[in-house]
């Protein structure tokens, strides 16, 4: 059996490419913006374009890219702070399996998939915590 050092493993990143995460991200903004639940917390957004590019970045750093640029993430807080909710969240993340189908490969979409969905309970977990503490106040 032949050992991969650490250097030389492919990331997810890797694997997909700054360009096809890329394509991913905007098939699925695109898609978010005309969604029936979706389109209306993220009208919030101002500037798409800037929007795709930064969660791009977010995407490549979150599946084991090397960062470019140093940027502060807080996805869950941000979405929070939009009114998400476990409902909205579950068809954020329906849709952006769909977009993962549709874009690559059913084990890269897997593998991409699994981070959505570690972030997708932890944003349960702090939603969670957010209405208890609000409810005992």
């Amino acid at each position: 059996m032949k050992t991969i050092k650490p250097h030389a493993r492919l990331t997810i990143a890797d694997s997909i490419g700054k360009e096809g995460i890329a394509d991913v991200v905007n098939q699925f903004y695109d898609a978010i913006q005309i969604h029936p639940t979706l389109s209306t917390p993220f009208s919030k957004v101002a500037n798409w374009e800037e929007h795709k590019e930064r969660i791009t970045e977010f995407w490549w750093a979150a599946l084991g890219g090397r960062p470019v640029a140093s940027h502060s993430y807080d996805p869950v807080g941000k979405h929070l702070a939009r009114g998400f909710s476990a409902v909205l969240l579950s068809d954020w993340q329906d849709l952006f399996l769909k977009v993962l189908y549709e874009q690559l490969s059913k084990s890269l979409a897997d593998a991409w998939y699994q981070r959505v969905e570690m972030i997708g309970s932890n944003f349960v977990r702090q939603n969670d915590r957010l209405i208890m503490h609000v409810s005992s106040q």
